[in-house]
């Protein structure tokens, strides 16, 4: 936890938001710079994940299970409530500061916020997806349904999550 704070301490505004989302929610980054406002219910606290982006094109998510209904954590919901502010006319909830315009991959993001963040932070490199693992380990270390957890990330089973992060649920 206590690097996940010191990475979103390195960043403000939207490139804090979209990392802080990140972390919080368990999307792939497909899914984050695909994700558009009106695939999110602030009231109920959820958020439909149905389309991706890669290699600059909308697609549906790669899995009839990646289409999903997740449950915003806390963080998460923050992080949108503070993206809203900055661009609510917008489509696609997250933006590129440095043009204002949606995020076209995520090779950009790695290169210009995430890499710099972890350098500041003094945290050792590890790719952006590893957002979707910080997720999981902190829910399945607090006694989360591994099944929730699962159908959170967009996993059709929970095969995958004892697998990989067996060593958390207890």
């Amino acid at each position: 936890m206590f690097e996940v704070r010191s990475v979103q301490a390195q960043l403000d505004g939207q490139c804090r938001n979209l990392i802080q989302f990140a972390f919080w929610s368990g999307l792939r980054t497909s899914e984050l710079i695909a994700l558009r406002w009106q695939d999110i219910d602030l009231d109920n606290k959820r958020v439909y994940i149905r389309t991706t982006i890669v290699r600059q094109r909308e697609k549906t998510t790669k899995t009839a299970s990646g289409q999903r209904t997740i449950e915003l954590q806390p963080d998460a919901l923050e992080a949108l409530q503070s993206q809203l502010k900055l661009n609510p006319e917008s489509e696609r909830v997250f933006h590129d500061p440095a043009t204002n315009a949606p995020w076209l991959g995520d090779h950009i993001i790695r290169k210009r916020i995430w890499i710099p963040a972890l350098e500041t932070a003094g945290v050792q490199y590890r790719n952006p997806y590893q957002t979707r693992h910080t997720f999981a380990s902190m829910l399945l270390s607090k006694g989360k349904n591994p099944l929730w957890v699962a159908q959170q990330m967009g996993h059709k089973d929970w095969g995958m999550l004892r697998k990989v992060y067996g060593r958390w649920i207890s």
